[in-house]
């Protein structure tokens, strides 16, 4: 059964991950920037699952790496996840996606996007005009916040 649990949680967060972007491509990672990033993200997950150092995950290393993030998503501890938990569970981690991308990406650590810091997002550069909205020529956290949500209303 509990299998069949780390299974199921594996396949619900990757059809939740994928899932944005094929429903609002103003939310979702630029595709091909996406595939780049795989390898190196892939890479990077296997290497916190193999605690061990072995090079191989482990039936028992994979059910711990999944199990923290069943638990980490099952926020009143019955033992369950909700619809409301697994949406709220995938939110998070986009979140921290979104801002660990634009953190790499703010070179000068000033906490707004240049042109030219964007260069690398193709998505945000293509609308940065439009997201720009005090049209300093500088996109903030709030702004890119600002325009995602006048796109994507709240509980969608």
């Amino acid at each position: 059964m509990k299998n069949l649990t780390s299974s199921f949680v594996v396949c619900s967060i990757f059809a939740l991950s994928t899932s944005p972007a094929f429903a609002d491509p103003a939310a979702a990672h630029d595709i091909k920037e996406a595939r780049q990033n795989f390898s190196e993200k892939g890479a990077e997950y296997f290497k916190n699952m193999d605690t061990s150092g072995d090079g191989m995950i482990s039936k028992e290393e994979f059910d711990v790496a999944h199990d923290k993030h069943f638990h980490d998503m099952d926020t009143n501890g019955d033992s369950k996840l909700s619809r409301d938990e697994m949406r709220a569970g995938h939110s998070q981690t986009l979140k921290k996606a979104k801002g660990k991308r634009f953190d790499e990406a703010d070179t000068n650590d000033d906490g707004a996007l240049t042109r030219d810091e964007a260069k690398n997002m193709p998505r945000i550069l293509k609308r940065f005009d439009k997201i720009d909205s005090n049209k300093d020529g500088k996109l903030t956290r709030e702004e890119m916040d600002a325009t995602l949500t006048k796109r994507r209303p709240e509980g969608e």
